[in-house]
Parts: C-alpha cells; structure tokens; sequence
C-alpha cells in the first residue's frame, strides 16, 4: 500500500465499502475534513480523492449537500456522461431526474411491521426497474426533512414517506411540494392536506378486535394506548369507540389507561413497571383487553402473568405480539408497498395525478 497514491488509498477504502454493500447508492460519503482525519492526510488530498470518483460515476457531488454514492457496480446506477460538468453536480431537479431511484423515509427499521412494508417496497420498487434508496428518520422530524434534502442531492424520481405522522409535523410533505418532488404516504395521512397515502384500515380492526372480544363473553373492556400523536391511532381510537357503542357496552364497563410513550417506548423496564403497577390496581376490572400498540400488548400480557391473573381474560393486539395465547389485528404490508408503489410509478410514468386515500383491509387473528 506504501506504494500506492494517499488519495488513490482513499478511493479504494470507499469502493470496498459499495462494493460490500456496506454504503448504498444515495448513501452519504464521510466530508473530506472527515476523511482528512481518518486517513491522517491533507485536505486537498481527500478533494482530489472524490473528485476522481466523481470523474468515474461512483459518487455524485451536490455543492451544499455533500457527496453522494450514485451507484457502481454492483449496484449499476449511472448518470449519464454528458449531463452537467464532472465533479461537482448540482442538485437536479425531481422531475428531471437522471437515475431510476425511488427514495424512501422511514421512522426505523426495527419492528417487523417496518421491515415487511421495506422488503414489499423494495421489491415492487424493483419490479419497475427502479432502485429503492432508504433513509431512516429515527423519529425525528428534523432529521426526516434533512433524509429529503439528502435525497434530493442524489436525483430521486418520487417519495415513499413513512412518516413520523405527528399531527401537527408536515414540514417533509410541505417541502417535498416545494420540490415538486411525486410523494405517496404509507400508514399516515394528513386530513388538511390533499397529499395521497396508503393505510391499513385501522378503524375496521378496532371494531373487529371489539367484535371478537364481546363474541367470546367479555363485556368489561379495557383499551391500552399511546397518546394520539398521528392518524393511525386516531383511527383505531375512533375505531374501537364507534365498536364499543355499537355493540352496546356500557361506559362504566370500559376502562381506558393512556401511557405516555417515553414511559413504554424508551425503557422496557420502566414500562413493564408501569403497566405491572397499573394491572395491580385494575386486572378485577376487566376481561377483555385491546392493545393499540403492540408493545403494549406484550407488557399487558407479561403484567398480568407475574401477577398470576391471565386467567379468564383474553387480549387482542393490533400487530403479532408473538405471543400464541395473544390474538392480534394482521396488516397486509405487501399489499400497502404494492399500492404505494403503484401509485407512485403511474404518475412518473404516466403522469396520472396522486390523490386519494387508500385503505386496506386488515385481519383478526385468533390465538393458536
């Protein structure tokens, strides 16, 4: 290695990484200050480094933006030789987009309803000749406008925004029409603005879940939830008070507890704590119990077995708790990415507009 160039150094640490798969095409490369201090060399030799990976295609480079993997073997993602100077790129315009990317901003990708929605994305994404570039917000807002602005840098064709869908954050949908950039979003939508999405049909399984529960002889309720932060929890909330009325339940017969998220959703344990706290007072109360989140679900069911009161009570969950004495309303993620993805590619390719909201049907599953 002695022998080989410092910046050439540099160009191959970068190609071994795309070429691991362990930087993806849209992917951000390290700043050449970063650089500069990771290989202990000057700045103008990290310049030089990615100006001649911009000269072969791997990377793109957006002034104010950074520098961006746009695709090289094995990934096959090329801008044309002849469009713009070498080097430094601007940042193009969506709907002049030179690469057949789709991006795509998701809160995380730990829990098994994100990871089937990607797997169904990406492969329909694929279907069209496309490749998917993923972003992750990490439940930030800010770092959800800033995955679009990095998207952006890199000349995507249109937008699947999983969004962290708080009610009153539309700063990433504001902006994308800004940038006249296509976007459809999955499991969230907004009512005060005309933007197309794709979401379970999350009232019906409220009142499915409802509909089981009183079908087995529970007519004292209890109902587990987060706080309503998006629409997706509006909507099983809606659900499951619109279920409670029509199947006659009396108010004093439903037992409703709120746990804030910061107290289930950062700290296992001081959530296991608060719901065994929480069961301790209330498990003669009811028998019957949904879980809008599934998180809840498995700390309500854990609560109830250290305090030894399972017994005769019966809980649904919305999402597969993984837990088979646990029934749970199933969303059909595939068919939510098919949609969302259809949609998408029929305006960039046919121009058809984007509007509408879209639901899709969800399922009971009874404990096995």
């Amino acid at each position: 290695m002695k022998d080989i160039p410092l910046y050439k150094q540099i160009q191959e640490a970068i190609k071994s990484q795309i070429s691991l798969g362990n930087l993806r095409p849209g992917d951000r490369i390290p700043s050449e200050k970063d650089l500069a201090a990771q290989f202990h060399v000057s700045l103008m030799t990290t310049k030089n480094a990615l100006a001649g990976l911009a000269e072969e295609g791997i990377v793109i480079r957006s002034k104010g933006k950074g520098t961006f993997v746009a695709g090289q073997a094995p990934y096959n993602l090329f801008f044309p030789a002849d469009e713009g100077s070498r080097g430094e790129r601007e940042l193009p315009a969506y709907r002049h987009s030179y690469g057949k990317l789709i991006g795509m901003i998701i809160p995380s990708m730990r829990t098994q309803v994100e990871q089937r929605l990607l797997d169904a994305i990406e492969n329909a994404v694929n279907g069209y000749g496309y490749t998917l570039v993923i972003r992750v917000s990490r439940g930030s807002a800010a770092k959800e406008l800033q995955s679009l602005e990095d998207l952006g840098a890199i000349g995507i064709s249109g937008l699947i925004l999983f969004s962290i869908g708080a009610l009153h954050e539309r700063r990433t949908v504001v902006r994308a029409e800004e940038l006249e950039c296509p976007v459809v979003l999955i499991d969230r939508y907004y009512n005060d603005r005309p933007v197309v999405s794709v979401c379970s049909d999350n009232k019906a399984g409220s009142r499915k879940a409802v509909s089981y529960l009183v079908g087995k002889g529970h007519h004292r309720l209890a109902l587990l939830t987060p706080p309503v932060e998006h629409s997706v929890m509006a909507d099983r909330l809606a659900g499951f008070e619109s279920a409670v009325a029509e199947f006659g339940l009396k108010p004093s017969s439903v037992l409703r507890y709120t746990v804030p998220y910061q107290r289930f959703n950062v700290s296992r344990k001081d959530g296991a704590e608060l719901i065994h706290q929480w069961m301790l007072i209330h498990h003669d109360s009811f028998t019957g119990l949904v879980a809008t989140d599934v998180e809840l679900a498995r700390l309500a069911y854990h609560a109830l077995k250290r305090i030894n009161r399972t017994a005769g009570k019966q809980l649904v969950a919305f999402d597969d708790t993984e837990i088979p004495e646990v029934a749970f309303i199933r969303q059909n993620e595939a068919a939510i990415g098919a949609k969302a993805v259809s949609l998408l590619m029929g305006h960039i390719a046919r121009g058809e507009q984007l509007q509408g909201r879209f639901v899709v049907p969800t399922q009971l599953i009874l404990p096995s």
